[in-house]
């Protein structure tokens, strides 16, 4: 790289080569509103799989720090693991703190579901699972403040949730980094406790303290969306003889109570959008809830439409009878931005997998120090913990188990006249490019793989990226 490059060197948008730490940037991901995410590579050790690198924009940021203390502190099966963390000095002498983190071979958790029309199985499934991570966090004092269907990634090949993005998140010991009197997070999913602090008569100095009830509340809100592609909206509050605000009522949307929501999933979405914190459930009950309402559904439940979670307007919404008047809104004020991206999978999606037994939560380890990252593979904390669900792949989509070299499909992308695939970890083979995967014959077929000297080898479509995202972080993770 020449020296005019070097001396025009930005953190939010560093060219494939440039060198962090011990990584060197291989392509631009997304932008976030602290930073900037890049596929990276470890220099020295091209054979390993990419990383997400995340770098700050402005220099010595503190929020990275933090992340990278609850991180490394972490480890869990629905939480991506840290890799490494350093400083990338910009040409100007600025120290910009970094993060580098496993690659999660997902989408969103929104656009899942518009991809694949989830039954309400599968949703309580999956909301079973961002409720046994918020269940660990909560039992190690810590909580995420930023939980929402954007920070929430489904991986492709076996349908585990990973909870991305903790700029935000609290841990005993932390520092508190913002002087507002709410702390950082995303408006729609603040919690009514919350909106009310902000309406009551209190000194300037005065914080809200978020707790556990909070999260749980958030995770209603993105059951709500999951659900019926519609946030709920605060109703109209009111006051008492004492002038203290208080709500009667959320404003929920009227497909939650239509036969397009299951009623055991409409239930649990009730209780955590609960007004009085105390009658929501903890993420502990909520967990084995989920669980139990989703075996007793059965994998026969009809899918649902596809949700488009945009905020309802108020005529579309059901409410439990607020006074009338205006709705609520104070998350139209601004959106909290978060650092992160979607990067899509390269892969022909198919129908998730359908799971034979609900899933269940892995040995998590308490939070204590992270072993030395740098010599271990980028594999999942989940994979080492606990072996993936066994899955059972739809008959239409099934593919014999081939010995012989894979048979490219239609539209397959194909490597370049030097032989090479568009993304620099996939691998040439019959003419074609493929994502060379880690798993089971059984997984391998879920994935629309083709199984070949014990490996799987899932075929890449060019075009196939998704738009970038404000949260988390996803793309293919070849061997």
């Amino acid at each position: 790289m020449s020296s005019s490059s070097l001396s025009s060197l930005h953190p939010a948008a560093l060219p494939p080569g440039t060198p962090v730490g011990p990584f060197r940037i291989l392509e631009w991901a997304g932008r976030g509103v602290h930073g900037a995410v890049y596929c990276a590579e470890r220099i020295g050790r091209e054979r390993l799989p990419p990383v997400a690198l995340k770098l700050a924009v402005l220099p010595e940021d503190p929020r990275y720090l933090r992340e990278q203390e609850l991180l490394s502190r972490s480890h869990h099966p629905h939480i991506p693991r840290l890799v490494g963390a350093g400083l990338w000095v910009s040409p100007e002498g600025a120290r910009h703190p970094f993060l580098a983190m496993q690659w999660i071979d997902g989408m969103p958790l929104y656009d899942w579901g518009r991809m694949f029309h989830p039954s309400a199985q599968q949703q309580l499934r999956l909301l079973a699972q961002a409720a046994l991570t918020l269940q660990y966090l909560h039992a190690q004092g810590a909580l995420h403040r930023d939980f929402k269907g954007d920070n929430l990634l489904v991986r492709r090949w076996d349908s585990r949730l990973f909870l991305m993005d903790f700029g935000s998140s609290i841990y005993p010991g932390a520092d508190t980094l913002t002087p507002q009197q709410l702390p950082p997070g995303t408006p729609a999913y603040r919690s009514p406790e919350a909106w009310l602090f902000t309406l009551q008569p209190r000194h300037a100095s005065e914080r809200y303290r978020a707790g556990p009830a909070d999260d749980v509340f958030a995770l209603g809100v993105t059951a709500c969306v999951l659900a019926t592609g519609r946030y709920p909206e605060m109703g109209v509050p009111r006051k008492d003889e004492q002038d203290r605000a208080f709500l009667d009522a959320l404003k929920l949307p009227r497909a939650l109570f239509s036969a397009q929501v299951a009623p055991p999933l409409r239930e649990l979405i009730l209780r955590m959008l609960a007004i009085a914190p105390k009658e929501r459930p903890t993420a502990a009950e909520l967990a084995p809830a989920l669980e139990q309402a989703a075996e007793a559904l059965g994998p026969s439940t009809p899918s649902l439409r596809a949700p488009q979670p945009e905020a309802g307007r108020a005529d579309e919404l059901e409410a439990q009878r607020a006074p009338p008047g205006l709705v609520w809104r104070p998350w139209l004020v601004g959106a909290a931005g978060a650092l992160g991206l979607w990067a899509g999978a390269l892969v022909q999606p198919e129908p998730p997998p359908v799971r034979e037994e609900p899933p269940r939560a892995a040995p998590a380890v308490p939070l204590s120090a992270t072993p030395d990252a740098a010599e271990t593979d980028t594999a999942g904390l989940g994979e080492q913990a606990s072996p993936a669900p066994q899955q059972t792949p739809a008959p239409a989509a099934a593919r014999a188990v081939a010995e012989s070299l894979p048979e490219p499909s239609e539209g397959q992308a194909q490597p370049d006249k030097k032989g090479r695939c568009p993304h620099p970890q996939q691998v040439v083979l019959n003419g074609a490019c493929w994502a060379r995967l880690r798993g089971s014959r059984e997984e391998c077929d879920a994935a629309d793989g083709q199984m070949y000297q014990q490996a799987c080898y899932v075929p890449v479509y060019p075009g196939k990226q998704g738009r970038p995202s404000t949260s988390g972080a996803g793309r293919p993770h070849p061997q």
